[in-house]
């Protein structure tokens, strides 16, 4: 087991590796809402456009309705279950990627790229796990490179786990908030 950590990298955080990765949260975060235009710039050509079945905020092109009331099909009101089994499963597919990308991966590029293997690793990432977002390519940018970069700064898979997953749990507060309350009926406008 000792092994299986060292090699993929789960060195334990220290203080200021926290302050690094709350960092980059936050810099995802802001990035992600000022680049938020180009998604829906880009979703409007045909080529590039999101499938009609995707919802906000995925969907750029359609409006995000507070509290949700569906997600993916799924009713949100009431639905404690879907909550019980999004969650961990979320968890673990960001987990994986981390092991995978930033555990497996990342250390074998810095080998052949050195102190620019995060950015290589970043860009591979994006493109070959996020490709089908082709709308959103360049708004994932920022958040696509900060992940290797946060686990090669720090040299913990850990970092970029907690940057990642914690970025992404804004996703279940939005899903908790349409468990909770149910949604006034509304239409999807497309925007």
């Amino acid at each position: 087991m000792q092994n299986f950590l060292e090699r993929f990298r789960f060195n334990p955080l220290t203080e200021n590796d926290w302050y690094w990765v709350v960092g980059a949260i936050v810099f995802t975060i802001f990035f992600d809402q000022l680049l938020e235009p180009l998604g829906k710039f880009f979703a409007r050509f045909p080529i590039l456009a999101p499938p009609s079945y995707l919802p906000a905020p995925f969907n750029p092109l359609k409006r995000m309705e507070l509290p949700p009331s569906e997600f993916f099909g799924v009713t949100l009101y009431g639905n404690w279950k879907m909550l019980i089994i999004f969650i961990p499963l979320h968890l673990f597919a960001m987990l994986s990627e981390e092991i995978m990308w930033r555990g497996f991966f990342l250390p074998i590029q810095q080998e052949i790229f050195g102190d620019w293997a995060w950015v290589v690793n970043g860009l591979l990432w994006a493109w070959v796990i996020h490709a089908c977002l082709k709308w959103h390519f360049i708004n994932m940018l920022p958040s696509m490179l900060i992940a290797p970069w946060i686990a090669q700064f720090t040299n913990s898979t850990w970092a970029s786990f907690a940057t990642h997953s914690i970025g992404n749990s804004l996703l279940w507060i939005l899903l908790l908030a349409g468990v909770i309350k149910k949604a006034k009926p509304q239409n999807i406008n497309i925007i």
